[in-house]
């Protein structure tokens, strides 16, 4: 899976945001420190945890892999994030329309943007809490 350089900037913005995550299997991350310190079969410094003791024997502990690396949402559980915040799919879909997304290959960044939106409290934010990822 490739992340484009938007979306990683915006996921690095998610999480100064204070987007919640534990690291876990299934999750696609950048690693911003260079603490993983091998190739990465994806690109350049974006790691899927597959074996996350493997991950945890780079950084010790699960709090250093949550400060060093950043957490890359797919588009499934960007959709849940925004679905447990209480954003209505009918929403998602009419920006998702709105930005043309779909033609122009951009829905997990329009998803990021969206996510962005509610930490932030912008429109309609509410006191959003995505914690326990």
């Amino acid at each position: 899976m490739k992340f484009t350089p938007a979306e990683i900037e915006l996921a690095r913005r998610l999480k100064q945001l204070g987007l919640a995550w534990t690291p876990s299997v299934g999750h696609f991350v950048w690693d911003e420190t260079g603490l993983i310190n091998c190739t990465s079969p994806f690109h350049d410094y974006v790691y899927f945890i597959l074996d996350l003791k493997h991950f945890l024997r780079r950084a010790g502990t699960i709090e250093r892999l949550q400060q060093d690396l950043c957490w890359l949402p797919t588009w499934e559980q960007a959709r849940e994030l925004l679905r447990e915040s209480g954003l209505p799919d009918v929403e998602v879909s009419q920006r998702l329309d709105a930005r043309q997304a779909l033609e122009n290959a951009t829905e997990r960044l329009c998803l990021y943007e969206l996510l962005a939106e509610r930490l932030a409290g912008n429109p309609n934010g509410s006191d959003l809490a995505l914690a326990g990822r």
